[in-house]
């Protein structure tokens, strides 16, 4: 799969309307469900392990507490990541980004996203680009964060992976910034985009996936504005959102 061949249907942390966020359940759901890439989030663990959970602490999405950093991969994987959600879960573990590779094996793209401890983790970007490397994913991968240093590093170390930017608040200066960095991509929430912001990143070249889109009615909008991709909990609603809308125009 080559990215830029088609529109992104991104199943954010998997299927996560469904199953349990960044678990293996939730990534096989989203490839069924049609997902042509999956949005997750890394950390780094004390050990230097890559593993996919959104927040820093643990407390939210497991039974364990404390930081992903002050933890060795064995303690974090001991944790339940499914229960919370319904019993059917329970079992589930937070996947390493190696897992979710084995699992998803070449049949959807990736869109990494790098997360933060307490500060920004030194290495993560070497080890996760250790990683796609092992796997030949080169070209099925698309790093972002709302991190600026990674990005950077990222495009220094690697210089044919996609990058995206993400923000959350108006940033008339980021189209520019992304062209001059060299970030093909911008990834920002939904709620800032219309079509003058399609036109200005059109005109730069830059592409432009939306986060976190949940309503049928306002992932048609982005689809008339001419969005790349879309990145939602319910990947079965904007697939079908999707054939909808082209069966219109």
């Amino acid at each position: 799969m080559r990215l830029g061949t088609c529109f992104d249907l991104v199943a954010h942390r998997g299927a996560m309307g469904y199953a349990p966020e960044n678990t293996l359940t939730a990534f096989q759901k989203a490839i069924d469900m049609g997902a042509t890439m999956i949005e997750l989030d890394v950390h780094l663990t004390r050990d230097q392990e890559i593993v996919v959970i959104h927040d820093s602490e643990l407390v939210r999405t497991t039974t364990g507490h404390g930081l992903v950093e002050d933890m060795t991969l064995a303690e974090i994987q001991s944790f339940d990541a499914g229960i919370a959600m319904g019993p059917e879960f329970k079992g589930e573990t937070v996947p390493t980004l190696q897992q979710v590779m084995e699992l998803v094996n070449h049949q959807t793209a990736l869109n990494i996203e790098i997360k933060a401890g307490r500060t920004l983790y030194p290495g993560i970007v070497d080890r996760i680009l250790e990683v796609i490397s092992a796997y030949r994913a080169e070209k099925e991968v698309v790093i972002s964060s709302f991190h600026k240093e990674y990005l950077r590093e990222v495009r220094q170390k690697a210089e044919d992976l996609e990058v995206a930017v993400l923000f959350d608040e108006p940033s008339p200066g980021i189209f520019d910034e992304a062209v001059r960095e060299k970030w093909q991509g911008l990834h920002p929430w939904y709620k800032l985009i219309d079509k003058k912001f399609m036109d200005r990143a059109c005109r730069r070249g830059l592409s432009v996936r939306a986060w976190t889109v949940n309503r049928a009615s306002e992932m048609k909008d982005l689809l008339h504005w001419g969005v790349k991709g879309i990145i939602t909990n319910f990947p079965d609603l904007l697939s079908s959102v999707i054939a909808s809308f082209y069966g219109e125009v």
